[in-house]
């Protein structure tokens, strides 16, 4: 798994340029651009056999503030991780209906997009056209 983390690590600070949810299929596709050193890196990210997401715009009250989208404005992906053991359990808890408590899940893999976080619970995950499988 240490190649699979070198390989994530190359994506902090990348520019997300499309971000697509495929829920029929069970798939999240993004297309990154990093510059480094004067060179721009593009990356396909598909992860496959998605089985639970969830998205936090930022933490606490802060979630409910929104800005206009400006010219030039764009989605970093401050931080992308695997959790070989997941994160542990992510639940929902409702003080009214019970079935709400049946959902629950441990992402394996976060991202950090500016102050948001979106946690993803995958089987694998492909890196242009390099997969690593068998996560969960």
């Amino acid at each position: 798994m240490q190649d699979l983390k070198e390989q994530l690590n190359e994506l902090w600070a990348g520019s997300i340029e499309d971000i697509n949810f495929d829920f029929l299929r069970g798939l999240i596709k993004l297309k990154i651009s990093v510059v480094e050193n004067n060179n721009t890196y593009r990356y396909e990210i598909l992860f496959q056999e998605v089985s639970a997401h969830y998205y936090l715009k930022n933490n606490g009250d802060s979630r409910f503030i929104f800005h206009e989208v400006e010219e030039g404005d764009y989605l970093e992906l401050s931080s992308i991780d695997y959790f070989e053991s997941g994160v542990g359990k992510i639940t929902i808890n409702s003080q009214s209906d019970e079935w709400v408590d049946e959902y629950y899940s441990s992402a394996n893999f976060v991202l950090e997009i500016w102050n948001s976080i979106l946690f993803v619970e995958a089987k694998s995950i492909t890196i242009n056209g390099r997969k690593y499988d068998n996560l969960i």
